[in-house]
């Protein structure tokens, strides 16, 4: 079993939607979302609703965490999501992979649906590697 953590800055969207769609087609893993120092009070209501949209998966139950020292000792693949020019900074004693993610509030509702499904193809590649 592999302990996966997607990290973005805020926890409501990019990661969220990262955690929903890794959960939804392994059973073998396990993932955990995670944030920076102030992560969001709840997920965005448009992510929620995009994913159902596009894939059917409810993550409304979902809630924003967090990210601590433990979550990232435990991590077996640390995958930061986000826009370069506003990224959240892990030490350099963590081995973690890049995933370039803009910011999806701030696209419209076509490139947020090709955003979505490159994070699909990212995420089954992923589980791929990890299998």
């Amino acid at each position: 079993m592999s302990n996966v953590l997607f990290v973005c800055k805020e926890n409501e969207y990019r990661s969220q939607i990262a955690e929903a769609l890794f959960n939804s087609m392994t059973i073998k893993h396990h993932a955990i979302s995670a944030a920076g120092e102030e992560p969001a009070k709840k997920v965005s209501k448009d992510a929620i609703s995009l994913l159902k949209r596009v894939y059917g998966i409810n993550m409304s139950q979902q809630k924003p965490k967090r990210l601590t020292k433990s979550m990232l000792d435990n991590a077996d693949k640390i995958i930061i999501l986000c826009d370069p020019r506003d990224c959240i900074l892990i030490p350099k004693s963590y081995a973690t992979e890049h995933w370039d993610i803009p910011k999806m509030e701030t696209l419209d509702e076509e490139s947020k649906i090709k955003e979505v499904g490159t994070f699909h193809q990212k995420i089954a590649e992923l589980i791929a590697e990890l299998n």
